[in-house]
């Protein structure tokens, strides 16, 4: 080939290179220019549970932050049934323009997998990080005619009375549920699951002694056991709870190693953009740095985490390893 000709030729594939690099940069702009005005409108937050419970409290508390912040409505929307799976396909499925969120729960992200055979999404794919909100201690009391005051004693009672204890949850797959299956596993214990639907009739059956203990969300069960209706042996995580300094962990008290907690999360559809995802972030975990915003989560028994979006993309990728050891040792099986 003449030189004239491969020189053209080169000459060529660097202006189409330099075209192609220049097309990509304009396609781009748009993107970033939306993102650096984002948000324009109001912002929907699904929640998965009816208003009132934890998740719905964090998320209103959180949307009226960033709603000053942004000068934008952050608008909390309950999406409710089938575990969280509603809202959460709802989300996986919305357009990912940064004006659909999801406050996401381990069922949503890391437990629903293992207990429905048709999930209309796939939490790792569909649903894109954006920051852990706080994490929410469970609380495992016991009912007062139980001759039990501490989980060591818990631990002798039920072996030495090996199948004839109940202990209650909101449901199959809550966060009580695999908690109290993680307890049984470390132990040994042969204790019966008895679902409700929601912590309230299963936390009035608790206290009428129809079952007999439950792990379940400290701030569902810390009203009951103030009021000496139940009998609180200890909190789920690995660390004493700020607020309730005297109560031990279920690792101190007797079963090593023992952690397990509810956690509240902020999500997106999975093809969000990147710039978008990193603004809320930021705007959030300022909030749970603050003074003000660790002593209100605090107050509603949670405990503020923050980080970033990879941050807690690890988290979730942990907990589904730990609950589907968990469920694969329960015998959960999806229906």
């Amino acid at each position: 080939m003449p030189s004239s000709t491969v020189a053209s030729s080169n000459l060529s594939r660097r202006s189409l290179l330099r075209g192609t690099a220049a097309l990509a940069g304009a396609s781009m702009l748009p993107r970033l220019a939306r993102a650096a005005e984002w948000p324009t409108r109001p912002v929907k937050l699904l929640v998965p549970f009816a208003a009132g419970g934890t998740t719905d409290i964090l998320a209103r508390v959180v949307a009226a932050k960033v709603s000053e912040e942004f000068g934008q409505q952050f608008i909390v929307e309950n999406k409710t049934g089938a575990g969280g799976n509603i809202a959460a396909d709802a989300v996986a499925k919305a357009d990912p323009d940064g004006y659909t969120f999801l406050v996401g729960t381990p069922g949503t992200h890391a437990i629903n997998p293992f207990v429905f055979s048709n999930m209309p999404f796939d939490p790792p794919k569909d649903i894109a990080p954006v920051i852990i909100i706080a994490r929410v201690p469970n609380l495992c009391s016991v009912t007062n005619s139980l001759p039990v005051k501490s989980v060591a004693e818990l631990i002798d009672y039920a072996k030495s009375k090996r199948g004839e204890l109940f202990y209650g949850t909101p449901g199959l797959g809550s966060t009580a549920h695999v908690s109290t299956e993680l307890f049984r596993s470390m132990t040994g214990v042969e204790i019966t699951h008895v679902p409700y639907k929601g912590s309230a009739p299963a936390l009035t059956d608790l206290i009428a002694g129809r079952v007999h203990l439950m792990i379940d969300n400290l701030p569902a069960a810390q009203p009951f056991a103030e009021a000496g209706q139940i009998r609180p042996l200890a909190v789920s995580t690995s660390k004493r709870w700020p607020l309730l300094p005297d109560l031990p962990t279920i690792s101190e008290a007797g079963v090593p190693g023992y952690d397990a907690a509810s956690w509240f999360t902020i999500a997106a559809p999975a093809k969000t953009p990147k710039e978008i995802i990193v603004r809320l972030n930021a705007s959030v975990d300022k909030f749970l740095k603050t003074e003000d915003g660790i002593a209100r989560l605090r107050k509603l028994g949670a405990d503020p985490v923050g980080g970033s979006a990879q941050d807690m993309q690890a988290y979730v990728l942990a907990e589904t390893e730990k609950w589907g050891k968990v469920a694969e040792f329960a015998g959960i099986k999806p229906e």
